[in-house]
């Protein structure tokens, strides 16, 4: 019993002893916010690699359909190239979905500092305001925890699909 309340008042005096260094947590701010920003751009480029990507196959696809090409040659190309694009979509997806739950965490850590500079309390900086909204502290909802993400995955994803039955449907033509 003696050695249990002497462990807890020997915690609750390292707890006290803690010091926080504000330089540090603005300038791990300035970090963690400027690596949230490459990974939403990271996100934005790989829409952009499918965007290219899938015209280019298309292309050559409606090409290969328009030539004198046999229907069991033109029907082995378009397993080929859904294949491909299924196995990019696949690839972005999961990177992008990674890239989302890091992005989600650093925007817990930026919320977690601007709590301690109290910018979600009223009056703090502002009379009767606060510096930044409420609604940006939610560990849900709030800073870096949007769902844009499902968007553009849902993007890709319609288009994959679209892009496979129409090269089911140019090799059914084809027969």
């Amino acid at each position: 019993m003696a050695a249990t309340k002497k462990s807890s008042q020997t915690n609750a005096n390292k707890e006290s002893d803690v010091r926080i260094d504000e330089k540090f947590l603005q300038e791990h701010l300035r970090d963690v916010r400027s690596e949230m920003s490459w990974r939403r751009e990271l996100e934005f480029r790989l829409m952009q690699f499918l965007l290219v990507f899938y015209p280019i196959i298309g292309t050559a696809m409606v090409a290969l359909f328009q030539s004198q090409v046999s229907a069991g040659a033109f029907s082995v190309a378009a397993i080929g190239a859904s294949l491909l694009i299924l196995t990019a979509s696949i690839f972005v997806t999961d990177r992008i979905f990674r890239e989302h739950e890091a992005h989600a965490e650093m925007g817990r850590e930026v919320q977690k500092i601007w709590a301690y500079f109290g910018l979600f309390q009223p009056g703090a900086y502002i009379k009767n305001d606060t510096v930044l909204p409420p609604r940006l502290n939610n560990k849900e909802t709030g800073f870096g925890q949007g769902q844009g993400h499902k968007k553009t995955l849902a993007l890709i994803w319609l288009i994959t699909i679209a892009m496979v039955l129409v090269f089911a449907t140019l090799a059914f033509l084809k027969t």
